[in-house]
């Protein structure tokens, strides 16, 4: 492992402060003392960059404690394993991953610009940051994809467990494959900085071929941004013209049966809540464009050399800021898809809970019987 711990003898060793002339141990003739002083200022966080850890802190304990309770929830409750929680389950070990593996060694790359678990890791890391956001965008495809089929087109369209568990294979597969690259290209490279020869370590992809990258770059962008929002985008707009209208396939024959004075209240209260559950489709949609967009349009910029006239530390606040943008994806899901359902005090209750669960991480508010009437049969 290669990191500040391994400063060669010449510039961590001790050194006389008699009248001994200094002996340059840097093309700069840098006394030893400065030099380390200088590395300590260098990996130390700024002021500001302690709020960026308490947004990265606060983001790894609302991310863990949602996701695991989305899991745990569904493990204790066997009514709730449906075919869409076992999609929801998957996007919650997913953004587990990205939480767990890639946010950590992300922030403390970020703060102290150094990489400090060795080259073995360096490509671990990479690949399985790769695979986990991978697995979570494609996810969030496939929850769109199934959701639209069960509620606009219910009577023609029968989703299985078995159907759920081979698309999540289908999934990994392709998120590995991805993947890949990383691990070939991933290696471990020492920069300078300013004025000072230092020793710091970057981990991240050496392209031999800068066209190589570009290309890999554009399919990373296609394949887990620009298709899955415009994926979802349609998928979610469809679904909401539906619960917003009203006009819900196999409802028909409810429709038109004649209301009992009690009956019209609660289908004023039905029709709100199919409003509500538009609004929360529209919200994954922003959420999931906001979120990523910054680090993709960064990553073109940066490859696109469109970034050579931009501060240094204007440079490190953007990156800081686009790369925690996505982890907050992974920490509010669980929040957008299960927030505010009937079924989750319920949901709570049952798995014993309840009381740490008081904001409602959890609900199976994306089962099709939560957005539409009963007599609607929209369920798969």
């Amino acid at each position: 492992m290669e990191n500040l711990t391994n400063i060669p003898a010449n510039l961590s060793g001790t050194r006389d402060n008699s009248s001994v002339p200094i002996e340059c141990t840097d093309i700069f003739c840098r006394p030893d003392e400065e030099y380390l002083d200088y590395l300590e200022d260098y990996v130390f966080p700024d002021d500001w960059e302690w709020g960026i850890i308490i947004l990265y802190a606060l983001t790894f304990i609302v991310g863990l404690s949602g996701n695991v309770l989305v899991c745990f929830a569904v493990w204790r409750n066997r009514s709730m394993r449906t075919v869409t929680n076992i999609f929801i389950v998957n996007l919650a070990i997913a953004d587990l991953a990205v939480i767990i593996i890639c946010l950590p060694p992300t922030l403390l790359s970020d703060v102290t610009e150094t990489w400090y678990f060795g080259f073995a890791m360096c490509k671990i890391a990479l690949f399985l940051q790769t695979t986990s956001v991978a697995v979570s965008v494609f996810t969030l495809s496939a929850i769109s994809v199934e959701r639209w089929y069960a509620i606009c087109y219910p009577l023609r369209f029968k989703s299985t467990k078995r159907r759920a568990k081979i698309i999540i294979l289908v999934i990994w597969i392709i998120a590995f494959l991805l993947a890949l690259p990383e691990v070939i290209v991933a290696d471990l490279t020492r920069f300078v900085k300013r004025q000072y020869i230092d020793l710091l370590i970057f981990c991240g992809p050496q392209w031999s071929d800068k066209t190589n990258q570009v290309v890999y770059q554009s399919v990373i962008i296609v394949l887990m941004y620009l298709l899955p929002l415009v994926l979802m985008t349609v998928t979610y707009s469809m679904i909401a013209v539906v619960l917003w209208t009203g006009k819900i396939p196999g409802a028909i024959e409810s429709a038109n049966r004649p209301m009992m004075d009690g009956n019209v209240n609660r289908a004023e209260e039905q029709l709100e809540s199919r409003k509500k559950a538009a609004k929360m489709l529209i919200t994954v949609v922003i959420g999931f464009a906001v979120c990523y967009f910054p680090v993709h349009l960064f990553n073109i910029l940066r490859y696109a050399d469109a970034l050579r006239f931009v501060a240094p530390r204007m440079i490190q606040v953007l990156s800081m800021i686009s790369h925690w943008l996505p982890y907050l994806n992974s920490s509010i899901n669980p929040i957008i898809y299960n927030f505010m359902s009937v079924q989750t005090k319920g949901a709570f209750h049952l798995t014993g809970i309840a009381g740490f669960a008081g904001v409602a991480f959890f609900a199976d508010c994306w089962n099709a019987r939560s957005l539409v009437q009963p007599d609607a049969r929209l369920s798969p």
